[in-house]
């Protein structure tokens, strides 16, 4: 197999990814979706940034064989954050890998000093645990491993137990009326975490509840009584359906508390409500994806009976520096 021309992805390219990434997950996983509707919401989540931060790869055999992405996810203390992917078919050279992080890295370059003003970037890349020769070329390439996403699974049992709620706290379904304020608990939570999404207005929908396999019922949040908080949303909850296994599953896809609500039991009582509703509409397992560096969360979830599914990644990471 042999690169014959490259292009620009283009919406109407989900269906032939998702066909690359379903092949490529099934010898190095990385945590990709592999569905035609996941794929096309991942490019349409890059708005007008598509066709300059994509790259497309066309096969001898009329293939997309490989595809790279530069995505934006925000900035932090000054320092610009660039996810980058690869994806290259199993039956490619090597060089072709090459080339896809080295046009990654340029492109990055582009972007951070897009708009004139020369500021710090951190790029960020996954490899999966089994990929060798992919770690090598990064490490090659100068990224550093940063941490691991452990990927860990729970069977929901036939009688979850159940928490009780810290006072002055009532635990609820997503409500529309909060879209706003759980947004902006959703980046407070996660602003100690450097490779998280932090979803701007756009954004913030596709994310959470316009996400195309969003669980109402197994998502929730956490409220506090009125008047002990400018922004009532403590602790939230955003579950989705996993369709890439065989037995029913939930993903507990974004759990955050905001600093002050730390603690004290919160992501334990969401937990325990989503396994209740599994358990009532038909999943049987629930998943979810935490780094090797969040101990505390890693101690919860452990403590709670998840395990080690065996697909878990590497992250690894690149500075630029300012000029």
């Amino acid at each position: 197999m042999k690169i014959l021309n490259w292009m620009s992805a283009t919406l109407d390219d989900a269906e032939p990814l998702a066909a690359l990434f379903r092949r490529a997950e099934a010898s190095a996983p990385v945590g990709l979706d592999q569905r035609p509707e996941g794929v096309h919401l991942r490019l349409a989540t890059l708005g007008p940034d598509l066709a300059r931060h994509t790259l497309v790869g066309v096969a001898d055999d009329g293939t997309v064989a490989a595809y790279a992405e530069v995505a934006d996810m925000g900035e932090v203390d000054g320092v610009r954050r660039l996810r980058l992917t690869a994806v290259a078919h199993p039956d490619l050279r090597g060089d072709v890998r090459t080339e896809l992080h080295r046009w990654l890295v340029e492109r990055a370059e582009q972007l951070r000093r897009n708009g004139g003003t020369a500021r710090a970037a951190v790029l960020g890349t996954r490899c999966a645990e089994n990929d060798e020769a992919g770690h090598r070329l990064l490490v090659e390439e100068g990224f550093t491993p940063a941490r691991h996403e452990r990927d860990l699974v729970l069977a929901v049992p036939e009688s979850p137990p159940t928490v009780a709620l810290p006072p002055g706290l009532v635990l609820e379904p997503v409500d529309a009326r909060y879209e706003e304020l759980t947004r902006l608990a959703h980046n407070e939570a996660y602003a100690d975490s450097p490779a998280a999404v932090r979803p701007d207005q756009r954004t913030w929908p596709q994310h959470a509840v316009a996400h195309p396999r969003f669980l109402p019922g197994l998502s929730c949040m956490l409220l506090a009584e009125e008047g002990r908080a400018d922004n009532p949303v403590a602790a939230f909850l955003f579950a989705l359906a996993d369709e890439g296994t065989d037995e029913p599953t939930a993903l507990l896809h974004c759990l955050g508390t905001r600093q002050p609500w730390r603690r004290h039991g919160l992501a334990t009582a969401m937990i325990v409500r989503a396994l209740h509703q599994a358990r009532s509409s038909g999943y049987r397992r629930l998943r979810l994806q935490v780094s090797d560096t969040n101990h505390p969360a890693l101690a919860l979830y452990r403590g709670l009976g998840f395990t080690e599914s065996g697909r878990g990644h590497a992250v690894l990471m690149r500075r630029l520096a300012a000029d």
